[in-house]
């Protein structure tokens, strides 16, 4: 399956099914630090979420990768359901790094169909364009050429001319 078919499927399923899709922007809850998943963490893992967290902060991305239902037996009458969210930041355009799985809770899906992906634009790379399809006449500037740097009586003829017939 190419690459096209996956992409083409995806969007079609924004009209299909209703909910989140790989791919989508979303951001990470208020309340993260004070949840119990955050304070389980060791402190190492903690500065990962932190640094996370920043780059959130400084206008970076956060793209949904995937979500994750699964069961982990704990007890052979016991099993425990949990959701995770696989979600990475958006670096540059199509550039994601900072990958991270967090439970599903302390995902926001806050977005507007505006917000969708492909259709935010990183502030940063902003920049003023000015190509121009039309030429523009430019003047002629006289070019001050100096003291001429030849030999008095010099031969000045190509090394090859004399090889030629």
């Amino acid at each position: 399956m190419s690459k096209f078919d996956t992409l083409f499927e995806q969007q079609i399923g924004r009209f299909i099914k209703s909910g989140p899709i790989a791919g989508d922007y979303v951001k990470i809850k208020s309340n993260c630090k004070s949840s119990d998943w955050y304070k389980a963490l060791d402190e190492a893992r903690q500065n990962y979420v932190n640094e996370i967290l920043t780059l959130s902060e400084q206008g970076k991305y956060l793209m949904l990768s995937t979500i994750k239902k699964g069961m982990h037996e704990t007890d052979s009458t016991d099993s425990q359901h949990w959701n995770t969210a696989d979600i990475a930041v958006e670096t540059a355009p199509g550039f994601y790094t900072t990958p991270l799985t967090l439970p599903l809770e302390l995902v926001e899906f806050s977005e507007t169909w505006d917000e969708h992906r492909a259709t935010a634009k990183d502030p940063n790379n902003d920049q003023k364009d000015h190509t121009t399809l039309k030429p523009q006449e430019e003047a002629d500037k006289e070019i001050d050429v100096g003291v001429q740097t030849k030999v008095p009586d010099g031969d000045y003829k190509l090394g090859t001319a004399n090889y030629m017939p």
